[in-house]
């Protein structure tokens, strides 16, 4: 881990060392620190107007796009006349043609633009397109305002890349922390004693939630029980044993195409097949979400699997070992963090669905106080569910951010969980 943040440090280190250098620095590198700083801020203004639902008016959004276009003008006219660069600035040509466009077209666009003569009947929110274009726009920025400064060297592009990286990790990063700490924020205050040991009462306004997370844990060793023996024995036989062919290829797409048949298809299936045998239960609900948690098993376990050298089997079939023992004691063992992780990963997600068990498996209020395979049950997803229909109508919104709030501790400690187990029995080859 040492090694990989070294490798992200050290082209930072060495960009911003040549960047601020007495020798290195002329007007050539004080418009490329200027551009960088209108494409970050580009970057910025538009993922915080997207997040927070603003827009930051057309004067300044025709002048943030004028501003970086004219800095690439510049950039372009020094590499042509001293750098003598032609047909690579064909690409930052047209970019600084494209910010130029927009800087005209985007503040023109209407407030609300209408989709119902392509029959939608939805819109486009000028703030959100504009929002788009900053971030888009201010990642490309970024990247043609690097080249210049190495004069369009081989390393100019490993710069680019690594700055374009890292926004785009931030850009994913940042949302899922503002998110978490909100649910953090706004659901500690409710956290208290009786709210985890009571069951829920007058439509969520009193009470605690201890029946739902006795049904969420339930839930969770159920599907656990079920998916993870057939899920493993399934990537088993599928890398170990079966042969290639037309079978084994079918029942790979299939896999596939489960994992991404959307959960309420999984929920609707339950409805016609499970609840006519076992009604309304919680072994309707173990065994709905076994369906959608095995296809993630399967695939994470067959990648664990198939990175195991044939070597290793090879040297284990050479000592005489027969083909199931080179199996438990070589290739599941360096592959068991991946599986595991896989298993536990698939968990976490049974343990956050909602549209799988609405209608199969649980109730807002009234399951017994000893979980039923055949009796329905509370879980948290399905409770916060509830309790968001009541908002506005009852007082229940510190305790939905406070089930929200357990909700995320109970998924991210199950995320924890894999990614420990996943360092502590990780194997190198």
């Amino acid at each position: 881990m040492k090694l990989n943040l070294e490798l992200i440090k050290k082209p930072f280190q060495s960009f911003f060392e040549s960047l601020f250098d007495k020798d290195n620095y002329n007007i050539k590198n004080l418009i490329v620190f200027i551009s960088l700083i209108i494409s970050l801020f580009m970057v910025v203004l538009g993922f915080f107007s997207a997040f927070y639902n603003f827009y930051i008016g057309d004067l300044n959004l025709r002048i943030i796009f004028i501003i970086l276009g004219i800095l690439m003008f510049f950039q372009i006219i020094y590499s042509y006349l001293k750098l003598n660069i032609r047909k690579k600035l064909f690409t930052m040509i047209i970019f600084t043609i494209i910010v130029i466009f927009l800087a005209y077209f985007l503040p023109a666009f209407p407030p609300k633009y209408d989709l119902r003569q392509f029959e939608m009947s939805a819109s486009i929110l000028k703030f959100l397109i504009s929002s788009i274009f900053l971030v888009i726009i201010g990642i490309f920025g970024v990247s043609f305002s690097i080249k210049p400064l190495y004069n369009f060297s081989s390393k100019s592009k490993q710069y680019s890349a690594y700055f374009v990286l890292i926004i785009s990790i931030i850009l994913i990063l940042v949302p899922l922390m503002l998110i978490i700490g909100n649910i953090l924020f706004n659901g500690a205050g409710g956290i208290t004693p009786d709210f985890l040991t009571q069951d829920v009462s007058r439509h969520g306004q009193e009470g605690g939630i201890s029946k739902p997370i006795i049904g969420t844990l339930c839930l969770i060793g159920g599907v656990a029980i079920i998916s993870l023996p057939l899920g493993i024995g399934a990537a088993v036989f599928l890398t170990e044993y079966a042969k290639g062919g037309i079978v084994v290829r079918i029942i790979r797409i299939t896999v596939d195409i489960l994992q991404g048949v959307p959960s309420i298809v999984h929920g609707l299936f339950a409805l016609a097949f499970f609840v006519p045998l076992f009604g309304i239960s919680l072994l309707s609900g173990i065994l709905v979400l076994s369906f959608l948690t095995l296809p993630i098993i399967i695939r994470a376990s067959e990648e664990a699997i198939l990175a195991v050298p044939n070597s290793i089997r090879e040297g284990s079939y050479a000592l005489g070992a027969t083909k199931w023992q080179t199996i438990r004691r070589v290739v599941i063992p360096p592959a068991f963090p991946g599986i595991i992780t896989g298993g536990i990963l698939g968990l976490g997600r049974a343990a956050g669905e909602t549209a799988p068990i609405m209608f199969v498996a649980v109730v807002f209020i009234g399951a017994p106080d000893i979980p039923s395979l055949f009796l329905p049950i509370q879980a948290l997803p399905y409770h916060l569910l509830a309790l968001i229909y009541y908002i506005g109508a009852y007082e229940v919104e510190q305790n939905a951010w406070a089930t929200a709030f357990i909700l995320l501790g109970i998924v991210l400690s199950i995320n924890a969980i894999s990614i420990i187990i996943r360092e502590k029995f990780r194997v190198e080859f």
